[in-house]
């Protein structure tokens, strides 16, 4: 491949500072004795692959972790240090935000090897924080802050899909015209099966993804302070309530979904009911005015008839059709059709 294989590489200190590395230093030096390093390379790159087997120093098994073809968000503890699979909402113009991003990590008390595919936005705002010299002081914070900005574009992306609902959920309780109902209808469900779809497929992943955090908070690892499993808690806190409101907007807008298709399908039968009341109440005075357009002589009240001759036939019809729609509708109330 012709990828880039480095994104970022920063070497920072305890003040928050940092200095970015470039391909050739990480290429030809031991990045594991600068000191605490960041070091975010193209997953997609030979280049990046070569170094991550050959010249990182990370465990084996950890290297067959961070560059399997499919992952699923996970923590698994090694004897130097950890590999934590992460999913973060694509963000990223003209795909679904629920096609979600892989980060794959490598984690020590020296410092963070990442690998990622596609674009992840909030890897440029934590970058953005060494350039003003407010970054992470250790690996550990370093962590946690990925944790927290990936919680947040989570929240913020199930706020809009909240809000959504909430816009269609306020127009399906609105009183509208049935041919309205039933105009909106397919395009209103169309909506809501996307918000359902979406919540299946961003629970797929973050189901796993809390318990992977949760288990990395347990692990106490001797690098995270209490002051960082803290703020790990919080993001365990966070992402059970996301899983929570992931599955309140599965359900909510399947409800809504069913109540949409009940109103479309209400709104047919009452057409329907009115087409064949329509036709009900014609039938009989279609037979009479078929009956008394016949073209054959000596008709019943024409005036060569030979039963009851009449000048006056035309209104006796038109008598006898009111005659029977009145008696329809009669009926018809007392059946309460009408």
């Amino acid at each position: 491949m012709s990828t880039d294989p480095l994104i970022h590489a920063w070497r920072f200190d305890a003040d928050g500072a940092g200095r970015g590395l470039s391909w050739g230093e990480v290429g030809v030096t031991n990045i594991f004795s600068l000191g605490h390093f960041w070091l975010h390379l193209h997953h997609r790159s030979d280049d990046a692959l070569a170094w991550i087997k050959g010249r990182s120093a990370i465990d084996e098994c950890a290297v067959k972790a961070l560059l399997a073809h499919e992952t699923r968000p996970r923590y698994t503890r090694f004897q130097d240090g950890a590999v934590l699979m992460l999913r973060s909402v694509n963000e990223n113009r003209g795909h679904d935000y629920h096609d979600m991003v892989a980060l794959r990590m490598w984690v020590d008390d020296i410092g963070i090897v990442s690998l990622r595919g596609r674009p992840i936005s909030f890897i440029d705002e934590i970058r953005g924080m060494f350039d003003y010299g407010s970054g992470p002081r250790s690996p550990g914070e370093l962590l946690v802050l990925f944790l927290e900005h990936l919680t947040t574009r989570i929240g913020s992306t199930l706020e809009r899909m909240d809000d959504q609902l909430e816009a269609l959920e306020e127009y399906t309780l609105t009183e509208h015209d049935r041919f309205e109902t039933r105009r909106d209808g397919p395009r209103i469900r169309q909506r809501l099966g996307d918000l359902r779809v979406a919540a299946v497929a961003m629970r797929r992943y973050l189901a796993p993804q809390r318990e992977a955090i949760a288990r990395l908070l347990a692990d106490e690892l001797p690098w995270v302070n209490d002051a960082l499993r803290s703020r790990l808690a919080e993001v365990v806190n966070e992402s059970t309530r996301q899983l929570e409101d992931l599955d309140e907007i599965r359900d909510t807008a399947g409800i809504i979904q069913d109540s949409v298709a009940n109103a479309i399908s209400e709104g047919l039968n009452d057409l329907l009911f009115k087409l064949t009341m329509m036709s009900a109440f014609f039938m009989p005075l279609s037979f009479v005015v078929g009956w008394f357009g016949s073209n054959v002589s000596g008709l019943f009240l024409n005036a060569d008839s030979a039963w009851f001759a009449t000048q006056q036939g035309f209104f006796v019809e038109g008598v006898l059709l009111v005659g029977i729609g009145l008696i329809e509708i009669w009926i018809f109330k007392r059946l309460k059709w009408l």
